[in-house]
C-alpha cells in the first residue's frame, strides 16, 4: 500500500468577530491486492489456481480538499462555522484469473461539507449546545472486491466494485452541568441521516451456501437520545457511564446483477436499539489503579435481518515502579465466569420464501494477560504522527 498526505493550515491575524483558519490537503493511496486461491490435485499432488476465487485488484483514490473555519466567543457565546470543499478521484482496477482485460471503473465527485455549532453558558455551570455537521464515510477497500472469497462453509462473502460512499448529516442539540467535585451530566437528542448506507445483504449461492454482499441499500435514518453522567463519590472513585437509545428505519434497495439480469429488492427495516458504556476507576494511591469497564450492544437490525445483543466486561489492575518507569498490568478480558454469554454474538439474516441462516458466533473469554513495560526515557514524546485511516479495516 503506498499512502501520501500533504496538509498547509494558515490562522490570520485574530479579527473583533473571532479566529479565521484555512488550508489545504491533498490525500493519495494506492493499494493493491492479489488473491491466489489454490486447491490440491489429490492425482498430482499439485495446488491448482480456483478461478471462481482468485484474483489481482489495485484501487487509487485521490483527494483533494479546502477548508475555511471561524471561531470566536462573544461574552456567554462560543460559535463555530466553516466549510470544506472536496474533490475525490477514484479508480478500482480489478482483474479475475481467468479475464485477459482488467476492468477499470472510475467514480468521483465534488462535495461542499458545512459544519456549524454555537454554545451558550449559563450561569448555573449549564451549557446549551446545537451543532450540525456533514461528513463522508469512504468505502474500504475490502468492501469493494467483488471476487467471492470462502467466509465459512455455508457463506462466501464479497465487495460492491460500485459501492459509494456513505455520506452522513448530523444535526444536535444538548445541555450539560457541571457540579462540585468533578460531577457532571449531559444529555444529547441528535438527528443522523445516512445516504449510501452501506450494509451487508444476502442472495442463494446454491442450495447450502449464502452469498453475502455489501451493498449501498439506500437510506440510513436515526432519531436519538444520548444521555452520560460522570460520578465521583470519593476522590479516589471516579465513575463513567453512558446510555444511547434511538430509533434506526432502514430504507432503500438491493439492486444486483446475476446471468446478464437485473434484480432489484425492497430493502425495510426499523427498530428502536440502544448501547450501554460504563467505567467505573479506583486510584487506591498515586501508582495503583482498578478499572472496570463495560460495553453493551443491544439488538439491532441490518438490511435483511438483525445482530443479536453483544457486550464485553474488563478488568484491569495497574502498578508502576520505580518512579513510575516500570508498569505492571493485569487484565481480565471477556469475563465470562461460565455463566454469562460474553463476546458472543448470534447474526441472522432471512427473506421470506428464499432462505433463512443464523450463526452463533463465540469468541474466547476469561482471558487473563500481564504486562510489563519499562520506559527508559522520562521525557514525554511530544511528536505528532498522522494515523492512516486504512489498515486494519483494509484486506
Amino acid at each position: 500500500m503506498i499512502w501520501y498526505f500533504i496538509c498547509v493550515d494558515y490562522e490570520f491575524a485574530k479579527f473583533s468577530f473571532g479566529k479565521l483558519e484555512t488550508g489545504y490537503q491533498y490525500r493519495f493511496l494506492d493499494h493493491e491486492g492479489d488473491f491466489d486461491y489454490t486447491r490440491r490435485n489429490n492425482n498430482t499432488g499439485v495446488f491448482d489456481p480456483v478461478p471462481e476465487f482468485t484474483s489481482d485488484i489495485d484501487l487509487k483514490r485521490t483527494l483533494h480538499s479546502g477548508y475555511v473555519n471561524l471561531s470566536g466567543k462573544k461574552e456567554k457565546w462560543e460559535y463555530a462555522a466553516g466549510v470544506r470543499l472536496e474533490k475525490m478521484d477514484r479508480e478500482l482496477t480489478i482483474q479475475g484469473d481467468n479475464q485477459l482485460i482488467p476492468d477499470v471503473i472510475p467514480f468521483d465527485y465534488l462535495q461542499l461539507f458545512p459544519s456549524a455549532s454555537v454554545q451558550y453558558s449559563m450561569e448555573n455551570k449549564t451549557k446549551l449546545k446545537a451543532a450540525y455537521s456533514r461528513r463522508v464515510q469512504r468505502t474500504t477497500t475490502f468492501k469493494m472486491n467483488p471476487f467471492r472469497e470462502r467466509e465459512h462453509s455455508e457463506t462466501l462473502e464479497q465487495g460492491d466494485k460500485n459501492l459509494k460512499p456513505e455520506f452522513v448529516d448530523l444535526l444536535e442539540i444538548g445541555i450539560s452541568k457541571r457540579y462540585k467535585k468533578g460531577n457532571s451530566v449531559y444529555a444529547t437528542a441528535y438527528y443522523r441521516n445516512v445516504k449510501n448506507l452501506v450494509n451487508r445483504v444476502n442472495k442463494v449461492f446454491n442450495d447450502s451456501i449464502l452469498d453475502r454482499i455489501y451493498s449501498n441499500v439506500g437510506r440510513g435514518k436515526s432519531f436519538g437520545l444520548e444521555l452520560g453522567a460522570q460520578l465521583k463519590p470519593t476522590e479516589k472513585w471516579s465513575n463513567f457511564i453512558g446510555f444511547n437509545i434511538y430509533n434506526l428505519d432502514i430504507d432503500g434497495n438491493f439492486v444486483y446483477k446475476e446471468n446478464g439480469t437485473i434484480f432489484s429488492e425492497k430493502i425495510n427495516n426499523n427498530a428502536t436499539q440502544y448501547s450501554v458504556n460504563l467505567n467505573s476507576t479506583y486510584q487506591f494511591n498515586t501508582s495503583t489503579s482498578l478499572q472496570f469497564t463495560l460495553n453493551y450492544l443491544s439488538e439491532r437490525v441490518t438490511a435483511q435481518g438483525k445482530d443479536s445483543r453483544f457486550y464485553s466486561p474488563n478488568l484491569t489492575f495497574q502498578k508502576t515502579f520505580l518512579d513510575n518507569r516500570l508498569t505492571a498490568t493485569i487484565q481480565w478480558q471477556n469475563i465470562d465466569l461460565g455463566f454469562l454469554n460474553t463476546n458472543e454474538q448470534r447474526i441472522t439474516t432471512s427473506k421470506q420464501g428464499s432462505f433463512f441462516t443464523t450463526t452463533n458466533y463465540v469468541y474466547e473469554v476469561d482471558m487473563v494477560m500481564l504486562n510489563l513495560s519499562y520506559n527508559f526515557n522520562s521525557n514525554k514524546n511530544k511528536s505528532k504522527f498522522i494515523k492512516s485511516e486504512f489498515g486494519a479495516k483494509e484486506f
